[in-house]
């Protein structure tokens, strides 16, 4: 059994996945296998991207063809996860990359911290586009510059477990449920909130980013990422609020549920109160900033 699970749930898009396959060959540590999980429901051929990749990675690839696509990413996620074995699980999604030390560094803090359920690393958000099948970077910046630590109250309101970015305990994955197949959306951040409900994950910064987090403008083309798909996340956060309050309600309790509705509260009526006391065209500058 490989100490890795490198989990990669793809859909027609051969740009990314030759960047992502380079990003994982790259690897310094090489005690892994890689799922790659076609969610097209066609047979995915990737024997020409394989050719230049070094012959001991090139057999640590698994691919699984789904018979039918999913439509909905996030729904797969446990699927995809429960095709490998290993010691610890992190998922690359297609269009992301990861520092070529992400695996040793994070599988060395694992390894010495056994009480520690999994970890994230610093992070860069690379905004991006294609053009004539070529990626064309834009900027580049610090992903949530101000994270030190991981909170179980901030990831309340937002998630601070970006796949990209984490690695976790395979058997502490299958204690606390695994992910909720019937969310289309925002299920990593669903699955990141009992996560920390029942373990701590610490935080890597060894001076630099270890992983990178690509955007793309909102598109339903393929090009677009996979953190702006079509389902809204409004609509189904919204519905996994409700979920944990309503439960805590039926049980005579409150604790997360109310946690994460006071917060999304809070900023809602911050939200209101800006927009009353600040120009229109100031307000949509600052949303432009957030959005880039």
């Amino acid at each position: 059994m490989k100490k890795v699970a490198i989990i990669t749930r793809t859909k027609g898009r051969p740009i990314f996945l030759k960047r992502l396959l380079d990003s994982v060959a790259r690897q310094s540590f090489k005690d892994y296998e890689h799922v790659i999980v076609n969610d097209s429901g066609l047979k995915l051929d990737i024997n020409d991207l394989l050719s230049n990749l070094p012959e001991d990675y090139r057999k640590s690839i698994r691919i699984i063809d789904r018979p039918q696509a999913s439509y909905a990413p996030d729904t797969i996620f446990s699927e995809s996860v429960d095709y490998s074995k290993s010691k610890y699980v992190a998922i690359h999604d297609d269009d992301d990359t990861w520092h070529k030390d992400f695996l040793k560094l994070t599988v060395d803090y694992l390894d010495n911290n056994e009480e520690i359920g999994g970890v994230v690393v610093r992070t860069d958000k690379i905004i991006e586009k294609i053009k004539n099948d070529k990626i064309i970077q834009i900027s580049k910046k610090p992903y949530m510059p101000e994270l030190k630590s991981i909170s179980l109250y901030q990831q309340c309101f937002e998630n601070l477990l970006t796949p990209i970015s984490f690695i976790y305990r395979r058997n502490f994955y299958e204690k606390i449920g695994k992910y909720d197949n019937s969310l289309p959306v925002c299920g990593d951040w669903e699955f990141g909130i009992r996560f920390l409900t029942n373990y701590d994950v610490d935080f890597i910064d060894p001076g630099f980013a270890l992983a990178n987090y690509h955007h793309r403008k909102v598109s339903r083309l393929y090009t677009a990422d996979n953190s702006f798909a079509e389902h809204s996340h409004r609509y189904y956060s919204n519905k996994i609020r409700n979920l944990y309050l309503r439960k805590e309600l039926s049980e005579g309790k409150l604790g997360v549920g109310l946690i994460m509705n006071q917060l999304h509260y809070n900023q809602s009526q911050l939200a209101q109160f800006v927009k009353k006391i600040l120009p229109k065209f100031l307000i949509q500058k600052m949303k432009n900033k957030i959005l880039d």
